[in-house]
Formats: structure tokens, C-alpha cells, sequence
């Protein structure tokens, strides 16, 4: 069989998925924004149907042929036929399993989306649950709200220990001896490489974060008025203690007034980038039965790029726009000339350093005087603000390793005691002593991405060491990393966002800065030079 035939198969084969692709992601769409069990229904359907298209045994054996063909030299043909061995080798499955997972996972997103857990006789929200951490000082009522946050996990948590297990079905039909290993293999990540650079990072800033998180103590024993063995997660401003608890009030003060989407176009003006076709599309602000967290989706792999989110009148809020709108831009900047197959990220690590760029831009004050204005108020909460990026990468380089240690101890044994295995590790990775009471709970089920984005957090910290490096390699050849003018948007497009999937992902990250990913640079920016000052600060 020659190159030829291959085309030809591609020329009958994409416009099958093209128009299943957008079938699925409007069904997606609709169940995230409404949560409606209608919607549920036809988002599990067209899942089911759009993986069997990838489930002919016959055609993936002719596409190991093909792949096998010396004379197929076109880089872009034999990227597509890549993608397409992946996506066809996981569903390599019977049918029932196929459908049952896409019934599973759809069931799963529906009561994600609609549960709403009570406290004090009504219902609260996530924005809500945020916000009494932000500002409660009584330590009860903290734990009380903190307990709360959980009860999403105990309804969960039988729903995805079922996923998982499908999952692993799934994956052992396969030769795989479980889900994350399969994952990471269709990801094109090395498991002992992810291991070791995880580890490497874990080592080299294990003195800063050990600095901060005493002076997180401090500060936070100082507030509560209570002893450090009753100063719990339910200090932090999050239940997850994934942030930065400090400052969380003042820092919202930057954002008063301002109008946080309209403030986000004009960051993405001033890199000569429109965002204003993504804003009009997306889905901005909460009510109930809608999806609480964000998220980006292209609809189409044709411009039809848009966002969800919650938006609320915080710092938070202001970071997670920029960050979605992040994917958007990468989403809108793919070569046009890029077949279907490759218009896409080639991983999420790639997409999420464009975007965890952009979030960081709410903390950076050059970016911060675009976006809420300059005043001698907000002068020192700016300062305030760089100081507050530092610790939360810290602190969230810490939960990254909760969740990829847990997601892997997870599918390699679910019958293990999850939440004793998800507390040991908090433990053992933030360093934060677990509460004594939630033997037989299920909070680990609590967290979104366990159940409804699996094997995928780890691309957070990777993302983060990309952006880093892009970072670098501005100041590098540009003289500033400040997203300051059109030339940043320009060098991002064509380096970053142009070539789509035509790369792997690691050959991506080379094309852009030139070397392969590590984790020196984020060690250099936010662990060697600035930890004292980080501490210093809060001392202050």
C-alpha cells in the first residue's frame, strides 16, 4: 500500500469524525451549562458513537501498516497517522465496555454539575464555600464549611470507583496494566521520565516551600487564634489547599469595579490578539445546574472556540478568564493550513503553559496596571500580588504531586483505603497534617479532575516548567518577559500556537525554547532568587 492510499483513506475517514466531533462537543456544551439529564443522555450517546468510529479492527491494522511503510516520508501524513493509531488503539474494546463508560462518565458530569451541598439550612455554591474561607475567622465555622465542601465526594465516589474500573477493564484488554499507564502511553509521556523530573522539582524546592508553609503557619496561627495541632486545611482559603491563603481580601480589592472580561479583552489587545469572537460565544456567569468550575472547548477545529466560567469579582476569577481565554488564543492560533487531525494541542502541557502564562498576568504588575488601573492604594497590593504568585506556585507545585501520586496509586489498586492513601499523601507532599476525623470518608472524590479528567493534573506542573522556559526564553530574545506589545503575541503565534499537533509534544516544547523540558527554570524564578523576599514579606 503506498502514501497514496492513506490520503485516500483520510479523504473519506475525517469528515466522519469532523462532523461527529462537533455533534459530541455541542451536546458537551449543553450538558456543562444547563445539567440537564437530556442532555446527559445525548452527550453519552454521540460519545459512544464518536469512539466507534475508532473502533474497527481491521482499519487499525492497516494503519500499522501504513506506519510501517518506508515510503510514507511526509511529516505531516505521518503525524495524522500517529494521532490516529492512538485514538484508535484505545478503542480497541468491545462496544458494551465503550458504551458504558461513555454512559458512566456522562452520568458523572450531570451530578457533578448539579449537586449543591446545604450549610446553615440552604444550599451554597462553590463561589460560596470560596468566599467564607476567604473572609470566616472562627475556626469552627470553617470546618464547618470546609466539612461541607466534601459531602460532593461520598456521592461521587461510587460512580467513579466504577469508572475506574471499567477503566482498567478497558486498559488490561489492551495490555496495559492499568488506566494510568495506558494514559501516559496515548500521551506520549515516559512514565520514569515524569517520575524523575517530578521528583527533581519536589527536591530542589522542598527549602522554599518549607519556608513558606512555616510562615503560612504563622501568619494563619496569628489569625485563628488557635494552637497549631487545631489549625487544620480549613485554615487555607481553598479546600484543597491548593492557594495562596494570604492576602485573599486585599488582593480582591484590585479587582473592585472592574469589569473582569472586558478587562481580559484588553490584557489580549495589548498582545495584538482579539478575543472578543470567544467572549461573545462563552458562558460567563453561574447559576444553577451549570458546570462551577472553567473550562476552554473548541466546538469545531474551525474558530468556533469558547469559554465557560463563573465569574465573580476576585482575584481568582480575574486569573482564571486570563488562563481560559489562554487556551482560546492558543485554540485560534493553529496554522490554517494544518489538516483537521492537527489542528489540536499535541498534549495539554503545551496549552496550559500558554494559559497558566496568562493567568499568571493577574499578579504580575506591569499586567495589573492594564487591567484594574494604577492608584497609590493599589500600588503596595500589587507588590503584594508578585509576592502572592510566588508562594502559590509553591503551594501548588505540592498539590500537583498529591493528585499524580494518588491518580496512579489509585488505578493500580482501587480497592486500597483511598482516603487514608489521599490523606498520607497530603501529608507526605504539603506537608499539612490530616484532620482526625475522616476515616470512611470520601473526600478525595471531592476533587473535580478524579473523576471527570483523569491522568491529566500532572500537565498543570509541566505547563507551568514550560511557561517558565517561555518566560526565559523572551527575556532571552525580546529583553522583557512583560506581555507588553503586539511582538509577544506574534512570537507566541508562530512559534507556540502555529504548529498545532504536527509535533509531539516534546518536540514542540524544543522548537519554542531549545532545549527539552526541566524544571530548572521554574526552580530559578520562583525558588533561588526570590524565597527570602517571599518570606520576608510575610513577615511584614
Amino acid at each position: 500500500m503506498s502514501p497514496h492510499h492513506f490520503e485516500k483513506f483520510l479523504e473519506a475517514f475525517i469528515p466522519t469524525i469532523t462532523t461527529k466531533s462537533k455533534q459530541l462537543n455541542k451536546a458537551y456544551w449543553l450538558l456543562e451549562t444547563t445539567g440537564s439529564s437530556d442532555a446527559a443522555d445525548l452527550k453519552a450517546e454521540l460519545d459512544a458513537e464518536y469512539r466507534m468510529l475508532f473502533q474497527d479492527a481491521k482499519t487499525y491494522q492497516q494503519l500499522l501498516a501504513w506506519d510501517e511503510d518506508v515510503n510514507l516520508k511526509s511529516p505531516l501524513l505521518k503525524r495524522q497517522l500517529n494521532v490516529l493509531i492512538r485514538e484508535f488503539k484505545q478503542n480497541q474494546i468491545p462496544k458494551s465496555l465503550v458504551e458504558e463508560i461513555a454512559n458512566k462518565e456522562a452520568a458523572l458530569a450531570q451530578t457533578y454539575s448539579a449537586f449543591r451541598p446545604m450549610f446553615e439550612g440552604k444550599t451554597i455554591t462553590e463561589n460560596e464555600i470560596l468566599s467564607i474561607l476567604k473572609t470566616e475567622n472562627d475556626p469552627k465555622r470553617r470546618q464547618q464549611v470546609w466539612k461541607v465542601s466534601k459531602e460532593i465526594g461520598t456521592v461521587l465516589a461510587p460512580q467513579i470507583l466504577n469508572l475506574v474500573e471499567l477503566r482498567n477493564q478497558a486498559a488490561k484488554r489492551l495490555g496495559y496494566s492499568d488506566y494510568f499507564q495506558m494514559q501516559l502511553d496515548l500521551q506520549e509521556v515516559n512514565d520514569e521520565w515524569l517520575s524523575n523530573t517530578l521528583q527533581s522539582l519536589m527536591e530542589k524546592s522542598d527549602m522554599a516551600y518549607s519556608k513558606v508553609l512555616s510562615a503560612l503557619d504563622e501568619a494563619m496561627l496569628k489569625r485563628f487564634c488557635v494552637s497549631k495541632e487545631n489549625l487544620g486545611p480549613w485554615s487555607f482559603g481553598d479546600p484543597f489547599c491548593q492557594c495562596d491563603p494570604l492576602d485573599l481580601l486585599e488582593l480582591d480589592s484590585l479587582v473592585e469595579g472592574v469589569d473582569i472580561p472586558s478587562a481580559s479583552k484588553r490584557f489580549y489587545d495589548t498582545i495584538g490578539i482579539d478575543v472578543q469572537s470567544v467572549l461573545d460565544r462563552s458562558d460567563m456567569f453561574e447559576r444553577p445546574g451549570k458546570n462551577q468550575h472553567a473550562f476552554c472547548i473548541n466546538m469545531d477545529r474551525e474558530k468556533d472556540v469558547r469559554t465557560l466560567n463563573n465569574v465573580e469579582p476576585s482575584i481568582k476569577w480575574l486569573e482564571t478568564v486570563l488562563h481560559e481565554l489562554g487556551h482560546a488564543v492558543y485554540e485560534l492560533g493553529f496554522d490554517d493550513k494544518l489538516p483537521w487531525l492537527l489542528r489540536a494541542p499535541p498534549h495539554m502541557i503545551t496549552t496550559e503553559a500558554m494559559a497558566l502564562l496568562a493567568g499568571r498576568q493577574a499578579y504580575r504588575h506591569n499586567a495589573l496596571l492594564r487591567l484594574v488601573g494604577n492608584s497609590k492604594e493599589k500600588e503596595l497590593l500589587m507588590k503584594n500580588a508578585e509576592a502572592s504568585l510566588q508562594r502559590r506556585q509553591l503551594i501548588f507545585s505540592r498539590w500537583v504531586l498529591v493528585m499524580t501520586a494518588f491518580e496512579r496509586e489509585l488505578y493500580r489498586n482501587p480497592t486500597q483505603d483511598l482516603n487514608a492513601l489521599w490523606w498520607d499523601l497530603v501529608a507526605r507532599f504539603q506537608k499539612i497534617s490530616p484532620p482526625k476525623d475522616r476515616a470512611g470518608k470520601h473526600d478525595w472524590a471531592a476533587k473535580y479532575h478524579i473523576g471527570l479528567a483523569p491522568v491529566y493534573y500532572f500537565s498543570y506542573l509541566l505547563g507551568e516548567m514550560f511557561a517558565s522556559e517561555i518566560e526565559e526564553m523572551m527575556s532571552q530574545t525580546m529583553g522583557s518577559s512583560d506581555f507588553v506589545s503586539s511582538k509577544v503575541g506574534t512570537l507566541l503565534q508562530q512559534k507556540l500556537f502555529a504548529p498545532g499537533n504536527s509535533l509531539c509534544w516534546s518536540a514542540l516544547i524544543e522548537h519554542v525554547t531549545g532545549k527539552p523540558l526541566q524544571c530548572d527554570a521554574w526552580i530559578k524564578q520562583f525558588c533561588d532568587v526570590n524565597a527570602d523576599q517571599i518570606i520576608c514579606k510575610l513577615q511584614h
